[in-house]
């Protein structure tokens, strides 16, 4: 959230709202994913018994989760890629480019 977010509270109250049992399993049945919250993988109508493990969430200690690149690299030894080319070439990649 922003520092100068004109209603934090309310911000604060949607985040709640998302994070949601009921609300995350009828939006991963709805998209076909895991939900954020893993309690929503149980008991939810929409999702059913066994849409989490047919969405993948045993699959989930496989994801690798990516971070935007960084000035200084992590010390990689000058192997950096600037921010905007590392940007133009994801554009690129998501646009089929």
């Amino acid at each position: 959230m922003h520092i100068d977010a004109p209603h934090p509270n309310c911000a604060y109250m949607w985040l709640n709202h998302s994070l949601d049992p009921k609300l995350q399993g009828d939006l991963a049945a709805w998209f076909g994913s895991v939900p954020s919250v893993p309690s929503a993988c149980e008991g939810n109508e929409l999702l059913g018994e066994s849409g989490c493990q047919t969405n993948g969430i045993d699959n989930f200690d496989q994801i690798s989760f990516w971070k935007t690149p960084t000035a200084d690299c992590f010390g990689a030894g000058g192997e950096c890629v600037p921010y905007h080319e590392w940007v133009t070439n994801y554009v690129a990649v998501i646009g089929g480019r």
